[in-house]
């Protein structure tokens, strides 16, 4: 029966390409089972390693119109993304090996105020990278926002906005993130 349901999903993912293109399968990444989701990314353009567990509703904004459409998007090994997490790929976004995005983490790489008089234009567009080295931690309903890399192996407490770059192993938590304290090696690990 899973063998079944599988082989329809990956139809109904091949039809709502051919009508909608990627819009179409931006939005069945909302309800998509997780067993569908990783193997989805990889066929439209994005790099993923092995073992990486990717939850429903995953959110994909500003994939490319042209393939491959999700190029922006790399993720190492034993990556885990959790529910409601919105990915914007306008500029490249790397989850590096072990790397952890909690439910409901937003990553942004853009600003663009959109088709406005000129006059209202006190921010100029633009966009950059974000990248979570080597198993680095969001917690739950993190905001990352353009350039910005956080450090291997470094938390970021619940709730945060993170605008600027995160050592390795800092704790940084707040609104704008600011550090809280260093982790320690572990004995062994390192």
């Amino acid at each position: 029966m899973k063998a079944l349901a599988k082989l329809v999903f990956r139809l109904l993912i091949s039809l709502v390409y051919a009508a909608y293109r990627i819009e179409g399968v931006n939005a069945l990444l909302l309800f998509m089972p997780a067993k569908m989701i990783v193997p989805t990314l990889r066929k439209y353009g994005a790099t993923i390693g092995e073992g990486v567990q990717i939850h429903s509703p995953l959110l994909i904004h500003n994939a490319a119109n042209d393939p491959p459409h999700y190029h922006h998007l790399q993720i190492g090994d034993h990556v885990y993304v959790g529910r409601d997490v919105l990915l914007d790929l306008k500029a490249p976004i790397r989850l590096c090996d072990y790397a952890t995005l909690s439910m409901r983490c937003t990553l942004i790489t853009h600003t663009d105020v959109g088709d406005r008089p000129p006059e209202w234009l006190a921010l100029p567009p633009s966009a950059g990278a974000i990248m979570l080295k080597r198993g680095a931690y969001l917690g739950a309903n993190v905001t990352v926002l353009q350039n910005v890399t956080i450090g291997e192996r470094a938390v970021v407490g619940a709730g945060a906005v993170v605008t600027k770059d995160v050592p390795d192993r800092a704790v940084v938590g707040g609104i704008p993130a600011k550090p809280l304290s260093t982790r320690q090696p572990d004995s062994g690990t390192d």
